[in-house]
């Protein structure tokens, strides 16, 4: 009997699940799965190319450019895509438009460190291939 007292009294304050992934809190499943389909259609729909070439072309300039763009989240231009079948939400659903932009800077911000680190790691192979021919 105290167990099932004890059940029913506990089972209240456990009810109010919360979602934490990406480093936030859901209170609202629903809420979770707009900005969770805004977050995947980022990553396949985003076209992040040009951030690539970015980082590959500002080696002579240190980085810097790279530096700014890295803390910089994408315009709003950039964030259409025709492909997208979601893509009318970015302007309806304000939960898929937080999700689609955290997935779209999470993808800009690793092509753009993946730009940057291709000159350094061709280099370091070129000068490992002329140290190991000597």
């Amino acid at each position: 009997m105290k167990r099932t007292l004890f059940v029913i009294l506990i089972f209240p304050l456990c009810s109010f699940a919360q979602i934490y992934k990406y480093n936030r809190v859901f209170n609202d499943s629903l809420v979770f799965k707009n900005f969770n389909q805004g977050f995947i259609d980022s990553q396949e729909y985003f076209v992040a190319t040009n951030d690539y070439l970015f980082g590959v072309i500002s080696a002579p300039a240190y980085y810097v450019p790279v530096a700014i763009s890295f803390l910089v989240p994408p315009k709003n231009k950039r964030l259409g895509n025709i492909h997208n079948p979601n893509n009318k939400y970015l302007d309806i659903n304000n939960d898929y438009y937080n999700g689609y932009i955290y997935g779209a800077t999470k993808k800009k911000q690793k092509r753009l460190i993946q730009g940057t680190l291709t000159p350094i790691v061709f280099i370091g192979s070129v000068f490992a291939a002329l140290i190991s021919l000597n």
